[in-house]
């Protein structure tokens, strides 16, 4: 036990070292070697969705099965999933199993995991990431499911120092001035609150075709698909708060 503390120690050390100097590609790569020497095949690593808000936009890195993850965002999976929404709830990493629900009570959590298991996804290991401005899970997938208290404390270390890497290289880079003016910030600020563009036009005093503008340049931007990937992006990378 004690040679396996000082060996999983020495490589979460290790790793925590290594990303620093790694670009995104070659974080996600080192990442994957580590968990794969504890016996995990698939993973994702992803903001934790708001209602309205696509999966995709917020996953920074993808080692699910191509056909779980066209599944799961096509049958919106992620509001139905019991080990996000216990990721939400939790700081501390937990396994699947502890995500508990009653599969009567909650048949739609029931047939995810049921689903899960078609991909060789029958047990995990989640790490739950909370930041001011959201949150996030790493979601470890295995068939047969073990771990010792080492193993849990390294993977810990390397998942958040992996996710904090590649999303702090994922921000936009910035030079002397915002991605974004003040009004589209502004603008973006209020659809987070749930106001619709006519509703911001009368706040701002200004047309609700303005406010459109502002919305697709702000999207424009931000490379985001529609108003609700803007926001949730302006908000991950803090170019905005609530």
């Amino acid at each position: 036990m004690a040679n396996a503390a000082r060996q999983w120690g020495r490589r979460a050390l290790d790793f925590v070292d290594a990303v620093e100097r790694l670009n995104a590609p070659g974080v996600v790569r080192l990442f994957e070697s580590e968990i794969k020497a504890c016996g995990f095949h698939a993973y994702i690593m992803a903001g934790l969705p708001a209602p309205g808000t696509a999966l995709a936009d917020l996953t920074l890195a993808n080692g699910w099965p191509d056909e779980w993850f066209e599944l799961y965002t096509r049958e919106n999976f992620s509001a139905l999933d019991p080990v996000p929404r216990y990721g939400a709830s939790t700081v501390q990493p937990f396994e699947w199993s502890e995500a508990r629900y009653d599969k009567d009570d909650d048949p739609a959590a029931h047939r995810v995991m049921t689903r899960a298991t078609e991909f060789q996804l029958r047990d995990g290991y989640c790490i739950p990431l909370h930041y001011d401005e959201g949150g996030a899970v790493i979601s470890l997938a295995t068939e047969h499911l073990y771990l010792d208290p080492v193993s849990k404390s390294a993977l810990q270390l390397i998942g958040v120092y992996a996710h904090n890497r590649i999303r702090s290289l994922a921000k936009p880079r910035r030079g002397k001035r915002d991605p974004l003016t003040a009004r589209e910030r502004e603008v973006l600020r209020w659809v987070a609150g749930g106001k619709t563009s006519w509703e911001i036009s009368m706040i701002l005093k200004i047309s609700e075709r303005t406010v459109k503008f502002h919305l697709v340049e702000a999207s424009r931007k931000l490379n985001a698909v529609n108003r609700t990937s803007a926001v949730a992006k302006a908000l991950a990378w803090g170019l905005i708060k609530l």
